[in-house]
């Protein structure tokens, strides 16, 4: 769900960034007619995922959200994870926000799409969505389909003050896991690099 900042993991070549989004979609084993360049993406996006979900900074923030949605927590935090440093691109990130969302829709593209990623990738290249993800309005939108979707639709208003409430936690507690998640890919191509 964190497509921005998975891209921004990946963006030392477009494999590893178009691998930040299709990661999501390619499920299982990954199959050999797959381009080199992609699967090392596929590889860097299951790693992050992976180590993501063992984070004490991450792990810590799931409270953040209130008791009653304690367990679509990581899930919700992936998308918060994005808002966060969209909002704060200028800070987190490097160049404009919109030319680095351009670049990450033009790596996706050249790769082939699964069919169950098309519209998907189509509505938000046409809608510059991860650029969006800086309102706090569009990332809600999409954790309240989420909610429906996980039958947890009676908490929409506590999200809603959870988001707003908990704003400036969200934000710090952003910055301490950017930084895990960098060493976390860092290491990852320092160990890539050392099979032979």
């Amino acid at each position: 769900m964190n497509y921005l900042l998975h891209c921004w993991l990946g963006r030392a070549d477009p494999g590893l960034k178009a691998g930040g989004f299709l990661g999501d979609f390619v499920k299982g084993k990954l199959e050999d007619d797959i381009p080199p360049d992609l699967r090392r993406g596929l590889q860097l996006h299951r790693h992050i995922d992976v180590q993501s979900n063992r984070l004490p900074s991450m792990r810590g923030t799931y409270h953040r959200f209130g008791d009653g949605l304690r367990r679509p927590a990581p899930i919700l935090l992936d998308l918060m994870a994005d808002h966060v440093f969209a909002k704060h691109w200028e800070e987190f990130g490097t160049g404009e926000l919109s030319e680095f969302t351009q670049s990450c829709y033009d790596a996706i593209g050249r790769f082939e799409i699964p069919v169950s990623a098309q519209r998907f990738y189509d509505h938000m290249r046409h809608t510059d969505l991860l650029a969006r993800y800086a309102q706090l309005e569009v990332v809600e939108d999409i954790m309240v389909r989420i909610l429906k979707r996980l039958r947890f639709s009676d908490m929409e208003q506590n999200l809603s003050r959870q988001l707003r409430e908990n704003e400036v936690g969200f934000r710090a507690d952003f910055e301490t896991y950017f930084r895990d998640l960098q060493d976390v890919t860092a290491a990852w191509h320092e160990d890539e690099g050392s099979v032979p």
